[in-house]
């Protein structure tokens, strides 16, 4: 009986081994294909450098090639490849580089030609953006949409043309403090163009027909400097609905936009995008809320996505939370917006604190308390949800 078993069991093992192996050689060509798709990337990349256009080559350059060093680290390249790709990592590197610095001259030449256009690059421009989608917990259909609306085309712009050129304007709308700006501010992070972040305060102006100028202004940068992306927060305390009392500067302005914003949309090759944010998409102009093709509403996080978010914010705070008790404070936390979470989160880590103040100075800090359940318990009953369930429930069904 024994020796029928390990007969049995040989001949399995003999089986299996064709398949383990095809496997093994389909992930290796699976491998190569990925390899030599970033080759052409960078070669695309080295194009668009011939042809003087340094930002689109800057982003395909870039991306192609941390995603080449990543992989190299990782020794998913074989070795009769891997001289070619230290080659093409080096060339990528010193031509994104290169363009980089052609880049910052066009900023100080168009900056010195206009007042208006320099406000906007020393307030508006931000130049190191740190946030990555990896970071953002949940959203993930949301993230996908995004690549596939905004990111891919930046990256093959040669591709996605006429039928299939992207959408210029993206709507971001939903309950306070979900991480509208977060998504935005990722998107341009991910493809490494110009992004510009503007408020009220940056258009809204002291003097009569500034705000207006700032607005052409804003618009004639980011194409001179596309791919870009304009990200317009609370996008309905600028652009509200115009009403027969309303104030000819705000019309005004609102005309400009309008023009603009047409401008940017004339053009398939064009890659200038606008994201907007907003908690109240009622209070919007109906024709600038009609220039926005994409809608997306950023909702409340999900159960999953507030495990792992108490999760990731305990993780570097000493705690004694089991699985089971972090889904029992997830599901406790339903209706609270991203913002919200972090609100409790760090609410139940400032307890142990309080528990004992005159210690403070003395105790060493691997000596606290662990942050325990009853500390959140304690902290979902102070801090309380922006939205209540019935004002989330009407803001969903008028919006939704």
């Amino acid at each position: 009986m024994q020796e029928e078993l390990l007969r049995s069991d040989q001949q399995n093992s003999k089986s299996c081994f064709p398949i383990k192996q095809e496997r093994q050689m389909q992930q290796q060509t699976e491998q190569e294909d990925q390899t030599k798709d970033l080759f052409k990337m960078i070669d695309q990349g080295m194009v668009y450098y011939k042809n003087g256009q340094y930002t689109f080559a800057k982003v395909v350059l870039f991306r192609s090639s941390s995603t080449l060093l990543s992989q190299i680290k990782q020794n998913k390249i074989s070795e009769q490849v891997k001289p070619m790709a230290l080659e093409k990592l080096q060339d990528g590197v010193r031509l994104a580089e290169y363009c980089n610095k052609q880049i910052t001259q066009k900023q100080q030449q168009i900056a010195q030609k206009d007042p208006y256009c320099q406000q906007i690059i020393e307030t508006s421009m931000i130049r190191k953006i740190d946030i990555s989608f990896e970071e953002i917990i949940g959203l993930e259909h949301i993230k996908n949409q995004l690549e596939e609306t905004i990111i891919l085309p930046n990256l093959r712009p040669d591709i996605y043309t006429g039928i299939r050129a992207p959408p210029k304007g993206i709507l971001f709308y939903g309950p306070p403090g979900n991480g509208k700006t977060l998504l935005a501010k990722a998107v341009a992070n991910q493809i490494k163009c110009c992004f510009f972040n503007i408020s009220a305060s940056t258009l809204v102006q002291k003097h009569i027909g500034e705000g207006e100028k700032l607005m052409k202004a804003l618009f004639d940068v980011a194409f001179q400097l596309q791919p870009s992306v304009i990200f317009i927060d609370e996008i309905d305390s600028i652009l509200s609905k115009r009403s027969q009392n309303e104030h000819e500067a705000s019309r005004r302005l609102k005309t400009e936009f309008l023009i603009s914003f047409d401008g940017i949309q004339s053009s398939d090759q064009d890659r200038v995008f606008l994201i907007a944010a907003t908690n109240r998409p009622q209070d919007i102009d109906d024709a600038v809320l009609r220039r926005f093709t994409v809608k997306i509403l950023i909702d409340q996080p999900e159960y999953k996505a507030r495990v792992e978010m108490v999760k990731s914010l305990m993780s570097k705070v000493k705690n004694n939370l089991t699985d089971q008790q972090l889904q029992q404070i997830a599901e406790k936390l339903k209706g609270y917006s991203a913002s919200d979470i972090k609100a409790v989160v760090k609410e139940a880590c400032m307890t142990p604190l309080r528990a004992d103040r005159s210690i403070i100075f003395s105790i060493h800090s691997q000596d606290i308390k662990a942050v325990s359940k009853d500390d959140f318990d304690l902290a979902i009953e102070k801090v309380k949800p922006t939205l209540s369930q019935q004002q989330y429930e009407e803001y969903v069904k008028n919006f939704k």
